[in-house]
């Protein structure tokens, strides 16, 4: 900037000094230029050719910056690289103010499980957090870290009993729901900035139907990977296992909240 404005003054009193060579109406003025000595005359074409240099490099800078202004827009939105490293960081903190919340309510007991699915296809998954003391009064809401980096409760979609999963031809998020030999697999979908539901299967364990992984398999659909922790009391450790696709496990001390999906 302060290049731009030296060429302007520059520019200035070189092209005022040229412009009253030129332009100038006295006969006196006229006479002057006319009789003036080749070297003279020499010396002010080379003056007006720096000049003209000058306002051509100052016009070609002010026409770069303003392109440039042009071009530079401030957009309300994070952009995607800047949401990708802020996502674990605001899922971790949610999931620790929502254990130790159920904690100070319930005389330090607290239960949580949360896995994690890209639900909308924006290349950030969404979080699924199941919690509360026990299978009575679970509850299951998903988050969504939205484009303004802001987390969003969308709202209750479950409760005790259930565990999470997705349809392999599809993709769609399932809650597994079963009970005293009773079952359903509720399907969820995408849709208008939501997670809705989509429709579900009932099933009995029996005779018949002796495992609900039968009918899961049949039905094509696949366990998620989620943490789970929990403790009994504020005297008492909290303990975190981390459960894996395949059925395997690991136990760790503390709440656990390494794993982003």
């Amino acid at each position: 900037m302060k290049r731009i404005i030296a060429l302007s003054c520059f520019a200035a009193m070189l092209l005022a000094g040229c412009g009253k060579t030129e332009n100038g109406s006295s006969s006196s003025e006229s006479t002057t230029a006319a009789t003036e000595p080749a070297s003279a005359v020499t010396a002010t074409a080379a003056e007006t050719e720096t000049a003209t240099t000058a306002a051509e490099t100052l016009t070609a800078e002010t026409n770069a910056a303003k392109t440039e202004a042009e071009t530079t827009t401030h957009d309300a939105n994070v952009p995607a690289g800047g949401r990708m490293d802020m996502y674990s960081a605001v899922f971790q903190g949610e999931i620790r103010r929502v254990f130790d919340e159920t904690a100070e309510q319930s005389g330090g007991m607290a239960s949580i499980e949360y896995a994690f699915r890209d639900l909308d296809a924006d290349g950030i998954p969404e979080l699924i957090l199941k919690y509360g003391t026990c299978e009575a009064d679970y509850q299951i809401h998903v988050y969504r870290f939205d484009e303004q980096c802001e987390l969003k409760d969308l709202g209750l979609i479950g409760g005790g009993h259930t565990s999470f999963g997705y349809d392999e031809n599809t993709g769609d998020f399932v809650i597994v729901w079963g009970h005293m030999g009773a079952a359903c697999i509720e399907y969820y979908k995408w849709a208008n900035g939501n997670l809705e539901a989509n429709g579900d299967y009932s099933f009995n364990i029996d005779e018949s139907t002796p495992s609900y992984d039968d009918v899961l398999n049949e039905k094509g659909i696949r366990r998620m990977e989620f943490v789970s922790a929990y403790r009994s009391g504020f005297d008492d450790s909290v303990k975190s296992w981390f459960y894996h696709a395949d059925g395997s496990s690991q136990e760790f001390e503390g709440l656990y909240l390494d794993y982003m999906g």
